[in-house]
């Protein structure tokens, strides 16, 4: 019964050791599997960007945005948007009211993030750094940079958050250290509180301003 019982402590050793040395190797690989997730899919969407920036470069606004929006679209999550964007307004509003929202939204998005990566047609992108933060966000760090240098450089901090289907999704945009976020939810929780929270107030107010 002893050497049984002094085997089990062994035993229970081992494993103790075991998960101890093992462990950090397997939380490693989960956490560089995510980082190079996270900028794959900033490297692949600058591409489309600079793609997209050199063959509409003639057009109009207007037609730009169209090409981009699809792009954008499919990259960020827009649902996690529309409700950082309105705070506990976004409880109140109907389903309908959330659709034509979203899809406001989404134009803004398009034209404030589509100013900078147009640029991409005449300067070009460079990747600084990216790190974890927790277990489910990744911070990319990049940089947009004029190759002649006759304009300043712009940086960049993408937020991205793994999905439940383990996929990547942008959840904000730093520009200069300006949230895309934090910056739309000023304004749209002012016309909110203004208007006793009235969705549908906000809707025409966005559109007339796009």
């Amino acid at each position: 019964m002893q050497n049984l019982k002094n085997y089990w402590n062994k035993f229970k050793y081992i494993l103790l050791l075991a998960s101890i040395l093992f462990s950090p190797v397997f939380t490693y690989n989960s956490y560089s599997d995510d980082l190079q997730q996270g900028n794959k899919i900033i490297e692949e969407m600058i591409a489309e960007a600079q793609k997209h920036a050199l063959e509409t470069i003639e057009l109009s606004s207007e037609e730009r945005s169209k090409k981009i929006t699809p792009l954008i679209n499919q990259n960020i999550n827009l649902d996690f948007m529309a409700k950082a964007t309105t705070g506990s307004f976004w409880k109140k509003a109907t389903d309908d009211q959330k659709i034509k929202y979203k899809l406001v939204l989404l134009h803004q998005i398009v034209n404030t993030i589509e100013d900078h990566l147009n640029t991409l047609a005449t300067m070009s992108y460079k990747p600084l750094s990216s790190e974890l933060r927790g277990k489910k966000l990744v911070y990319v760090r990049g940089i947009i940079e004029d190759r002649k240098k006759n304009n300043p450089p712009i940086n960049l901090l993408w937020k991205l958050s793994k999905g439940k289907d383990e996929t990547f999704s942008i959840l904000d945009l730093e520009i200069e250290g300006i949230s895309l976020i934090r910056s739309h939810k000023s304004e749209t929780t002012s016309i909110l509180r203004k208007n006793k929270g009235d969705f549908d107030f906000l809707i025409e107010k966005l559109k007339i301003k796009k």
